[in-house]
């Protein structure tokens, strides 16, 4: 101690711990998460530290990302109400009871069990949309294969096969939008709730 009274003033100051000379972290004025001292942004939420001019920008951004998920929740939404849709088409498959089909009990189940899964995907998408509309687009994909190929030559040659070519098409393409809408939604929820 009496070495330490010997030292001149400067030398003093140079023996003080780094922790009263200068502070180690910034607390975050959003989400009161502690940062380091040499960086300007939030590494929890993104909330500018330092730069309160970046506070604009930084509300500019959240914004942005708030009418990105409005839009991929609307692709999402359109999807679902198209598995609705073709749920609902695929239940008037029961008046083929009344045909003088030999195969009318086979097409009657056939089309309960499928209305019934695109009803249980429509229904399951707002718990868990992307694997919800994965799986209808799977489906969506391997039935109009199916149905394309087993009928090659008229898919292509009458007006009935390019018409129903063109609306498993257009089908498709709602489905895989509301897949990549809602991979979008997840992603962008998950930014949000780290920012909220």
């Amino acid at each position: 101690m009496s070495h330490f009274r010997k030292l001149p003033s400067a030398q003093k100051i140079n023996l003080l711990p780094d922790v009263l000379a200068k502070p180690q972290a910034d607390v975050c004025a959003h989400c009161n998460y502690v940062n380091k001292t040499d960086y300007s942004f939030c590494t929890n939420c993104g909330y500018p530290v330092h730069n309160k001019l970046l506070v604009d920008i930084y509300h500019k951004r959240l914004q942005h990302r708030t009418d990105l998920l409005y839009k991929a929740e609307s692709s999402v939404l359109v999807a679902r109400i198209v598995l609705y849709i073709m749920a609902s088409f695929l239940l008037l498959g029961i008046f083929f009871v009344f045909s003088e089909s030999s195969e009318k009990y086979f097409m009657v189940i056939l089309a309960v069990i499928l209305s019934a899964l695109f009803y249980f995907l429509a229904f399951w998408s707002r718990s868990n949309p992307f694997t919800a509309m994965l799986t209808a687009f799977i489906i969506l994909i391997t039935f109009s294969a199916i149905n394309i190929f087993g009928k090659l030559v008229d898919s292509f040659t009458t007006l009935s096969g390019v018409i129903g070519m063109m609306l498993c098409l257009a089908l498709l393409f709602v489905v895989l939008k509301g897949v990549q809408g809602a991979y979008r939604v997840s992603l962008i929820k998950e930014e949000l709730q780290t920012k909220l």
